[in-house]
């Protein structure tokens, strides 16, 4: 059939060009390629994850005994009766385990580049499209069997994310992929999130206002405290105690075990100081702290995006949930930008730390690593189970990020990492020698981890054990697998690779956190590191589909511009400014301003006396009579092991004291049978507390 009359025949053209298309498809189906990095790690993730889920079952548990083998703690008999400590060697080895994981995924990337033979370029496409729908479905999974779980108190039954809001989340979703797509779309934000100096203004007041409001929950005084949430009205003496010690002349690191942060109490006690020591200089002064850390983010933030604009459409939804509301009514909410033990008592450091990072990587000052490991020297200082993670992060950083990774730049990295930790040491221990005259005794970095990882005191398991958790961790590993293939491509962005890998890494590092603990509540005290990799991602993944547009996202992407939309449905609980002023107006007795029997310590002290208070907020009742309460932690009458009342007692001997003070019906019997066989006799009593002197 001649061309001509196939023309005269419609149908037949029809055909022609169908069969045309058809050679067309089978000769791109026969073309071969060597997969892409990207593709590679994607082959690479399901004989990873089975590798990883195969040691964890087997590994895990004698690791684990291992590791939690060294050392004993002796709680005090009365405990495993009443509240029997759980050591979970078990949980702890499996963590261990699949922290190799993302290491794994990167190797698999490595020498597949360097051993992978080609393959027909349809096999490779078809495999990806497998791996992630498996990957999706599996993350489907999680968030089904979160939702059945039932576990047994004191873990709690935890929806995070409700079934509208997942839908809300998809429809945001889908509104960027449909913006992404248009050209006409994409050309109107890019006039709009073009740099200019009013911008530039406007969107720093805003970022300011936003972190203003979202920390007004965390302000208090003494005669609203009484208003907070249960929960927060239960753990701020522990956190107030921290500072309280420091005006009481104990020093973190050296006489003092602080079990939140060793560091930032000496900076809130001097701000107490000066403004006078009380619940409101305590909150706005830690407060304070948490709004420059935020502050620092949204700096970071506009690095990555190049764009005031897009930076501050980055930082609310990742502002939202790191805040996000665990319990309770708006105004009366527990939430983590008033749960100060964890923000910013152990995010802050960390949080700072990234800021820097990305002002190195983007070529910014600080120029020399040293001066990046120098802060996380201090991190690591001020509270070692959110420090640790942070230094790992920035060494992976810098690594990630490194072109090329040359023997010889390994050995000036790790010279520049040995000069930063010996000056965050020097920095700390000048602190410590013109406040106490003595070196930091690093021991008391793991005094409360001992307690809590190698005692098992306040330990639960994990339930579910697939669930939201899981998916918290994926998202870590796929963060450290993007940096990883970055980095083998070599990709020009050093920022977005470095930041990627310190996500990931931190994120993955402070998970112990909640391996360890796997209460409901404390799964949200990781949304901070965890929102913060998902708009890492998302900054990603945006660029990638605007490059490809008109394109659809792949399977990936959609999850991942999916879980952004669900940090922006954490923006409905930003906190009414005018509820928590009406809130700050309802005043109530002064709960913790006085301590119950403060009186009787004066009665029976001398100013400047050295005494043991084992009572809550022993610290600050010794504080407001002008004596020494020289316990060595804050948990005061809650001493749970018999190696802390002994290092009490030894510190009271040292500094010639010979006062015990024991709050009545608080503490345990132990403690008193303890008393009693160092000679300590009862000496006074009244309805708060009793006291006891040593009688030689």
């Amino acid at each position: 059939m001649s061309l001509r009359g196939a023309a005269e025949r419609p149908w037949a053209a029809g055909r022609l060009r169908a069969q045309a298309w058809a050679a067309h498809g089978r000769a791109r189906d026969r073309r071969t390629r060597v997969p892409s990095a990207g593709e590679l790690a994607w082959l690479a993730l399901l004989p990873t994850a089975l590798l990883t889920a195969a040691a964890i079952v087997v590994l895990g548990p004698p690791l684990g005994r291992i590791v939690l083998s060294r050392g004993e703690v002796h709680f005090f008999p009365l405990i495993y009766a009443v509240q029997p400590p759980r050591p979970e060697p078990r949980e702890e080895g499996r963590f261990l385990i699949a922290l190799l994981a993302p290491l794994l995924l990167t190797a698999g990337v490595a020498l597949g580049l360097r051993f992978a033979s080609s393959m027909r370029a349809v096999t490779i496409h078809r495999l990806v499209v497998g791996v992630q729908l498996l990957a999706a479905a599996f993350v489907a999974v999680c968030l089904v069997l979160q939702r059945r779980s039932v576990p047994s108190p004191p873990n709690r039954h935890a929806v995070y994310f409700t079934g509208a809001t997942l839908l809300v989340a998809a429809a945001i979703a889908a509104l960027i992929c449909a913006g992404l797509a248009s050209t006409e779309a994409r050309r109107r934000f890019a006039a709009l999130a073009a740099e200019t100096r009013g911008r530039r203004i406007a969107t720093s007041a805003a970022a300011a206002a936003a972190i203003a409001v979202w920390l007004l929950p965390a302000i208090n005084f003494e005669h609203t405290i009484g208003n907070a949430n249960r929960v927060i009205l239960f753990h701020i003496p522990y956190w107030l105690d921290e500072a309280f010690a420091v005006l009481d002349h104990r020093h973190p690191l050296v006489d003092f075990a602080a079990q939140y942060g060793s560091l930032w109490p000496y900076a809130i006690a001097a701000a107490m100081a000066a403004a006078g020591a009380s619940i409101g200089s305590f909150t706005i002064a830690t407060a304070t702290i948490g709004a420059v850390a935020m502050v620092a983010m949204f700096a970071t933030f506009r690095r990555v995006a190049r764009s005031s604009v897009a930076a501050l459409l980055l930082f609310l939804p990742f502002l939202a949930t790191a805040f996000f509301t665990m319990e309770g009514p708006l105004v009366r909410r527990y939430a983590m930008d008033n749960l100060f033990g964890t923000f910013p008592l152990r995010y802050a450091g960390p949080l700072l730390l990234a800021w820097l990072v990305a002002r190195h990587l983007d070529g910014a000052g600080p120029r020399r690593a040293r001066w990046l490991f120098l802060a996380a020297g201090l991190a690591v200082l001020n509270n070692i189970e959110f420090g640790l993670p942070a230094l790992g992060a920035t060494a992976a950083a810098l690594l990630w990020s490194s072109h090329p990774a040359s023997r010889r730049r390994l050995r000036q990295l790790a010279f520049e990492a040995a000069a930063g930790l010996a000056g965050a040491f020097g920095l700390v221990s000048a602190l410590t020698l013109s406040t106490a005259g003595s070196l930091p005794h690093l021991g008391l970095l793991v005094s409360f981890s001992r307690v809590f990882a190698v005692g098992g005191w306040g330990m639960l398991p994990m339930v579910p054990v697939l669930g939201v958790s899981t998916i918290v961790y994926l998202t870590y590993v796929a963060a450290i697998g993007a940096a990883s293939v970055r980095a083998v491509n070599r990709e020009p962005d050093r920022l977005m690779t470095g930041l990627l890998a310190w996500s990931g890494v931190f994120g993955l590092g402070i998970g112990s956190y909640y391996i360890g603990r796997s209460h409901a509540e404390v799964l949200t005290n990781m949304f901070v590191a965890w929102a913060l990799t998902i708009t890492l991602l998302f900054v990603l993944v945006v660029r990638g589909a605007a490059a490809r547009a008109p394109h659809r996202p792949t399977i990936a992407e959609a999850a991942c511009l999916l879980a952004f939309g669900v940090l922006a449905c954490s923006l409905p609980q930003v906190p009414r400014p005018w509820s928590e002023l009406a809130r700050l107006e309802r005043t109530t007795a002064p709960v913790y301003a006085h301590v119950a029997g403060e009186r009787f310590v004066a009665a029976h002290t001398t100013p400047g006396e050295k005494v043991l208070v084992l009572a809550q907020l022993g610290h600050r009742a010794a504080y407001n009579q002008g004596v020494v309460d020289v316990t060595t932690s804050s948990w005061g009458g809650e001493l749970v092991t018999q190696e802390r009342l002994d290092e009490s007692l030894d510190r009271l001997r040292a500094e010639s004291g010979r006062k015990v003070f024991v709050a009545v019906g608080q503490t345990w019997p132990e403690i008193v049978g303890t008393l009693l066989e160092r000679h300590y006799v009862p000496s006074g009593r009244e309805a708060a507390l009793a006291e006891f002197v040593r009688a030689r």
